[in-house]
């Protein structure tokens, strides 16, 4: 279970540390371009500037959800787990057996 969570975590911070290098850059963008363009760019730099922070807010949001959906299916996998271990044990055993019966007979047929 701590694989999960540990892969979870791992997976986030990428993903968090990809979308903030994003939004830096696109920040930076609509700085040189207002530097360079005027006050035309200046004003289309407001209004991006506006959107780019609309698109932070639902960024957010987004994460924190799924952030929220995953934790919630990781408790109740854990919660699962350790009421039903057998069951646990019962499927992991039919899933390999049944994964080595399709390798095997795809190893005789070639």
């Amino acid at each position: 279970m701590n694989d999960i969570r540990t892969d979870y975590s791992m997976h986030r911070d990428v993903l968090t540390r990809d979308v903030n290098a994003l939004l830096t850059d696109v920040q930076a963008l609509l700085r040189d371009v207002a530097n360079e363009a005027g006050t035309e760019a200046a004003q289309a730099g407001t209004e991006v500037g506006m959107r780019l922070r609309e698109l932070q807010g639902r960024l957010d949001m987004l994460r924190q959800t799924g952030m929220e959906r995953v934790s919630q299916w990781a408790n109740s996998t854990d919660q699962y787990a350790r009421e039903h271990p057998w069951q646990c044990i019962g499927t992991a055993a039919t899933v390999a057996a049944a994964v080595s019966a399709i390798v095997t007979l795809s190893l005789y047929r070639r």
